[in-house]
Parts: C-alpha cells; sequence; structure tokens
C-alpha cells in the first residue's frame, strides 16, 4: 500500500526507472533435500528460478519491486514443486533529520533443509551477515507455507550526536489444512536511542515488544518485552564490532492460565572488511514465535561468514552456523524440549560474460537433538545465471 502510493504520487525530472530480470538453471544431487526420516530420501533436481526487479529512483525516494519464481523436479520421490516470492520497499529522506523505509514481502514455497536460514524475525539490533536462522524446528516438514510480512521503520537525528528511531512489524504465517505446523500472527515494536561518542564508538539503549498469537486456540498466546542496551565501534582500518545485551520476559498462556519466562538476549557480531572480502562472526539469542510446538521460543544462534573476490571475474562465498531453539519451561506443552540445527555451505562463482555467471555449490544441514532421527543433507550443484536489463 505505501509502495502503491509512491508510484501514483508525482516524480521529478530526475527519475529513473531500472529493470532487469535475472534467470538461472541449477543441477543439484542432495541426500536429504527436505531433512525426511527414513531410508531412500536422496535425489537429484534440476531447477529454473527467474527474478524480475524493477526499482525507481526519484531524488530521495527509493522504491523496489521484487518478484522469483523457482520451479523444481526432481528424479525420485519428490513431487514437483513451485515456489513464488514477492516484495516490495520504499525509503525516503523526508529532511535532513528525517528518514523512513517500509516492506511488504509474500512467500509461497515447500520447507527444505536449507530453507530454515533467512525466514523469521531477526533481532532489532541484528546486522549480522548473513541472515541469522529462522524457525528452525521446521526440520522435516516438506510442507508448503506462506508467509505474509510487512515493516516500517523511522529515523530521526536530533542532533550531531544523538539519533533516535521507531520500528513495527508483523507476520503471518499460514500451512495447508491439516498441518501439523502451528498457524500464527506476529506483530512486533521497538523503540531506540543511540549516541554517538566519538568518531569510531555509539551507545545506545533499545526496547522492543511483539505479540503472537496462535490460531484457533489461545494456548502458546506470547508478549514478550526485550530491553536491550547497545554498543558500536570501529577499530584499525577495516574492523567493527556491534554489541546488545539485555532480557526478554514473556508472559505465555498455557493451559493452567498465564506464566513467565525470563531469557538473556542480544547480539554480537564482529567483522573485517578489506577491499578484497569481508569476514564475520556472529552470535545472536533472542526470543522467537515458531510453528513448533506451540509458542516462542528462545532461540541462540553462533556462526561465521566470509567472501573474497579472487580477481575480477570470480568469487568465493562461505557461511557456517549451528541454532538452538530452546526449551519452554512449561511441561503442559507439547514438544516443549529444545532442538539443535547446523548448516555450512561453500560458493564459488565466476562471471563468463558480461551478464553469464557459473555456481558452483557445497552445503551441509542437519539437525540434533531431534526425537526423529534423519539423515544428513549434502548437496552438491552446478548452476549457470543470465541477466537481463539493467541489474545496477
Amino acid at each position: 500500500m505505501v509502495v502503491a502510493w509512491a508510484l501514483l504520487g508525482g516524480g521529478s525530472a530526475q527519475a529513473e526507472t531500472r529493470a532487469s530480470i535475472n534467470t538461472s538453471l541449477t543441477g543439484e544431487l542432495a541426500s536429504n533435500p527436505y531433512l525426511l526420516s527414513g531410508p531412500s530420501t536422496s535425489a537429484a533436481s534440476a531447477v529454473v528460478t527467474v527474478s524480475p526487479a524493477v526499482k525507481f529512483l526519484d531524488g530521495s525516494k527509493t522504491i523496489g519491486l521484487n518478484a522469483t519464481y523457482k520451479h523444481s523436479e526432481f528424479s525420485r520421490r519428490y513431487r514437483s514443486s513451485n515456489d513464488i516470492l514477492a516484495s516490495a520497499s520504499l525509503s525516503q529522506k523526508l529532511s535532513p533529520r528525517l528518514n523512513y523505509s517500509a516492506d511488504l514481502g509474500y512467500n509461497n514455497s515447500v520447507v527444505g533443509a536449507n530453507d530454515l536460514l533467512t525466514f523469521g524475525a531477526n533481532p532489532p539490533s541484528g546486522g549480522a551477515f548473513p541472515p541469522l536462522p529462522g524457525d528452525i524446528a521446521l526440520a522435516g516438514l516438506r510442507q508448503r507455507r506462506q508467509s505474509f510480512t510487512g515493516g516500517l521503520n523511522l529515523g530521526y537525528t536530533a542532533s550531531a550526536r544523538d539519533n533516535f528511531h521507531v520500528q513495527g512489524g508483523f507476520s503471518l504465517v499460514r500451512y495447508p489444512s491439516g498441518s501439523v505446523a502451528s498457524e500464527y500472527d506476529s506483530t512486533s515494536g521497538s523503540f531506540g536511542y543511540s549516541r554517538i561518542l566519538s568518531s569510531r564508538a555509539s551507545v545506545g539503549l533499545n526496547v522492543g515488544v511483539s505479540r503472537s498469537d496462535y490460531r484457533r486456540t489461545t494456548i502458546g498466546d506470547a508478549t514478550t518485552i526485550s530491553p536491550q542496551l547497545t554498543f558500536s565501534t570501529k577499530f584499525g582500518a577495516t574492523w567493527s564490532a556491534s554489541a546488545s545485551l539485555g532480557v526478554s520476559h514473556s508472559k505465555i498462556t498455557g493451559p493452567l492460565g498465564r506464566y513467565g519466562q525470563n531469557s538473556a538476549s542480544g547480539s554480537i557480531n564482529l567483522c573485517n572488511a578489506p577491499s578484497s572480502g569481508k569476514f564475520c562472526l556472529f552470535a545472536s539469542r533472542s526470543v522467537q514465535p515458531t510453528s513448533f510446538g506451540g509458542t516462542v521460543r528462545p532461540q541462540t544462534s553462533i556462526g561465521a561468514s566470509y567472501s573474497v573476490r579472487l580477481d575480477a571475474k570470480s568469487s568465493i562465498n562461505a557461511n557456517a552456523n549451528y541454532s538452538r531453539s530452546g526449551q519452554v519451561n512449561q511441561t503442559a506443552i507439547p514438544n516443549n524440549g529444545s532442538f539443535d540445527y547446523g548448516q555450512a555451505s561453500l560458493n564459488y562463482s565466476r562471471r563468463l560474460s558480461q551478464r553469464l555467471q557459473g555456481n558452483l555449490t557445497a552445503s551441509f544441514a542437519d539437525s540434533y537433538r531431534d526425537p526423529t532421527p534423519r539423515k544428513a543433507n549434502m548437496m552438491f550443484g552446478f548452476g549457470l545465471s543470465y541477466a537481463f536489463g539493467d541489474m545496477r
């Protein structure tokens, strides 16, 4: 709605439109692409992806429209699948002191072994690279999930040293009828203040509030308040660090009434970004809604990422992380035990021409402390991608 309003507004003579389509064809060999239990889980697959994008630039305003269609065909056992993702974003600087951004997103896809990474709300103080895992307890679900997400961010510069920001967002998660996964609606908001101490350091305070409502039941509904102190700094020519530390207090509706649950929360990010690449270590702990277990859970993640440009045409990207969806301190809540998930991937890409690129990928994913025995997923893939239009 925000994007539609902006598109209908008047444009200036300096307005610019950039349109592009990125296409790819990938062949993969995977030992357990959906982290299922039982024998005969391996399969080869061919994946076709088409991703159109349009960007409008008009002075201080930027509008982005993106979509992705992915079709997968498997050699055995699994049905073909069609996944759709769409998003719209708007950012604008209203004055030298005030700016805002808004986004809407839609995801309709089947949950696989490596699809647990980019879904779900990361902590407001995040900044990790790449994004931290989302609802990892969905390992082995292999069901279609629809999610609708949206967010609004406001930033205000009160002085040369003082900054305020306000954030709000929502997430609606749906599954096919008869699914064992829990559907929920989640809303969140936060208010933050930061003060610049020097050209290399700043401190601040962030207070977040979230509400999770599970559909067709009141059991598991939760309200969480998370105050955190924040700190960021730069040292040396290429190093930077940021950290937040606080506590999350959740009020959860159980079968016998409401009860409280406290857990530590926060994040740490340490990055080195020389001219040829980037290396990051990150850790995070936050309370997140989950579709497995029917309530919110504290989730802890640690990981590392590395990217390097080998030459003008070649680059390598690698990442690894390990996450735990924590225990719910209420025996009357079903599936209240903890659950672990680990993932690692390595990608080599080489530009074959101005618009054609080749990729080699290897990845590993597995669940741990899992009541259901599963084989790990090891995947090897080769792909080609071709870009049309303006890819800036």
